[in-house]
């Protein structure tokens, strides 16, 4: 019988692991608000008795505590862990599993893990501290959509702030400039910050059809805590290499809001004329 316990392999994971050490961890150890966490441990030892012929016979006593980022016990869980395998078991690949649904959304910020665990055949008792982080709530102005791609004389000055094209028509040589806003895009709430998580994809696609360029557009995403989401935009430009074929093009654009894994699609035509 084992005189000694500790909890050792602690971790956080996305869902309920499947076995000795088969889980997916939670990146950064930090959930969403409404989300179930779910935490992975191994007990350094295990007591055992017989249980009939070729078993043997192990439990567990756990207690949970979670505390709130201001110190507040949020809830306490007690459950019992009780197994019988055959004798001939690999008893160190033991592991236990807690979890932990709260019946309201978590608050954002850093949470504390009190786990009590208790071999009830040893005797023996350990405990320990974790932590997980809960993101900001996520918030959303208006229907997530690109209302309009707007050809411009030049780069756009800030929000709304632009001259556009005439006839979004340029020349064999000039540099195309365009604008657009991204209405309802999801985002999250700090202090200190406001964090996006959009990201854009471009094709260019020239008179004959043919795609003259592709690329995945820079998006900051982090911005002041001062600032209004739903004046967001983006002001870009295309420089031909030498110079544009005469003709219609057309620029496909495909903006993906991470947060919700859900993506729009807006194109816009400009003309280049001899």
């Amino acid at each position: 019988m084992p005189s000694s316990l500790a909890i050792e392999h602690v971790r956080f994971c996305t869902e309920q692991p499947t076995g000795y050490r088969q889980y997916t961890e939670q990146p950064a150890d930090t959930y969403a608000p409404g989300d179930v966490v779910w935490l992975y441990l191994e007990p350094s030892t295990v007591g055992t008795e017989p249980a009939g012929e070729g078993e043997r016979r192990f439990a567990y006593e756990l207690n949970w505590t979670i505390y709130t980022p201001d110190g507040e016990a949020l809830d306490t869980i007690t459950r019992t862990v009780e197994r019988t395998v055959v004798e001939s078991a690999d008893f160190s690949e033991v592991f236990l599993v807690l979890n932990f649904s709260p019946s309201m959304a978590f608050e954002p910020g850093s949470h504390r893990v009190e786990i009590d665990v208790r071999d009830t055949i040893a005797g023996n008792e350990a405990s320990e501290t974790a932590t997980f982080d809960v993101e900001p709530a996520l918030k959303q102005a208006t229907e997530f959509e690109v209302p309009e791609l707007v050809f411009t004389d030049g780069e756009a000055t800030g929000y709304d702030e632009y001259t556009p094209q005439p006839d979004a028509e340029y020349g064999p040589t000039e540099t195309v400039w365009y604008y657009y806003e991204i209405h309802g895009m999801h985002y999250r709430e700090t202090e200190d910050t406001i964090r996006t998580n959009v990201s854009i994809f471009e094709t260019l696609t020239g008179p004959a059809g043919s795609v003259w360029a592709e690329n995945e557009i820079p998006v900051n995403n982090e911005f002041p805590a001062d600032t209004d989401p739903s004046m967001l935009y983006i002001a870009d430009r295309l420089s031909p290499a030498e110079q544009w074929d005469p003709g219609t093009y057309t620029i496909t654009l495909e903006v993906t809001d991470g947060y919700v894994d859900e993506t729009i699609e807006r194109t816009g035509t400009f003309t280049v004329v001899e």
